[in-house]
């Protein structure tokens, strides 16, 4: 499924892939909890992911937000008001805030919780989709 996507989006030249410092911790936390991998493999999944992208596609990394005046408080009162008004998981609010912060609307996850799509102006797309 993966694959299928990232093909799409290499030839697609209004389309690009980000992370984030949360979107990283949360992968290095599946991986190592979940998956079992070694926190060492983890280590290095990670680096190359940020260096080479994932098959072929570039991976951005991107700030909490491009506005060096945005904080910790700013951000942390976005993601409150994010949980109060869309009843959404704390991590998921995280991310939507980032993306936000970025003009960011759509998100590939394989995430099957109805979190993302409570949050409205994000388009959610599963790998399967394509």
């Amino acid at each position: 499924m993966i694959q299928r996507a990232l093909d799409v989006f290499a030839g697609a030249e209004d389309v690009s892939l980000c992370t984030s410092a949360w979107a990283v911790t949360e992968m290095v936390n599946i991986l190592i909890s979940s998956k079992k991998i070694e926190p060492g493999e983890v280590s290095r999944i990670e680096r190359r992911l940020l260096a080479h992208g994932v098959g072929g596609v570039p991976v951005r990394r991107l700030n909490v937000s491009p506005d060096p005046t945005y904080d910790f408080t700013r951000f942390f009162a976005d993601v409150r008001e994010g949980i109060l008004r869309y009843h959404s998981g704390v991590g998921d609010v995280i991310h939507s805030v980032i993306m936000k912060n970025h003009g960011i609307d759509s998100i590939l996850t394989f995430d099957e919780k109805s979190d993302f799509k409570q949050i409205p102006g994000l388009t959610v797309i599963h790998p399967r989709n394509f």
